[in-house]
């Protein structure tokens, strides 16, 4: 009975060890943290604009997105044409519940939906503030019937192509 003990203490202390922030920095970003608007994917990366802050400010200096992990993921800043034709704020979510990626972009990890909505975005022309929000942008992934469809097509391509074979013959 005390070995039983023992070993459901010992599996208890391995599974509920927390996991530190940073880890999720090395991790692919949860589809439940992210927005598709327009075609591409869209992420709330930091509560600070990607190069930081001014000294002596909560977003300090320093980069504050991490795109070491990320950037092999497609994630990287948005164009200002990207920018203009991107979500707004309200896409992201209501107040009380927004999509923020935060922790998968840096160890300061949450979003300031009031500076968004308030314009402050890094890239638009509200966005010139050391508090500004991060946003970042990739390329969507194609949904499985998308695959599908376009492999089907490949495939009606080539049928067709191999009915049009015609020989010839030389005299």
């Amino acid at each position: 009975m005390r070995k039983i003990v023992c070993a459901l203490a010992s599996s208890a202390v391995v599974f509920c060890v927390a996991t530190p922030a940073v880890a999720q920095i090395n991790a692919p970003v949860p589809a439940a943290n992210y927005i598709t608007f327009g075609g591409n994917d869209w992420a709330w990366a930091s509560p600070c604009p990607p190069s930081g802050g001014i000294p002596g400010t909560t977003c300090g200096t320093g980069a504050m997105v991490d795109f070491t992990y990320q950037g092999t993921q497609g994630w990287r800043l948005p164009t200002a044409a990207e920018l203009a034709a991107g979500p707004s704020v309200s896409d992201f979510g209501t107040p009380s519940a927004f999509k923020c990626a935060s922790a998968w972009f840096t160890t300061y990890s949450h979003c300031d939906y009031g500076d968004a909505a308030g314009g402050a975005v890094f890239g638009t022309p509200g966005g010139n503030v050391w508090y500004a929000e991060t946003w970042v942008i990739r390329g969507a992934v194609p949904e499985a019937a998308t695959w599908a469809m376009m492999l089907g097509g490949f495939g009606l391509v080539g049928a067709a192509m191999r009915g049009r074979r015609r020989s010839v013959s030389f005299a």
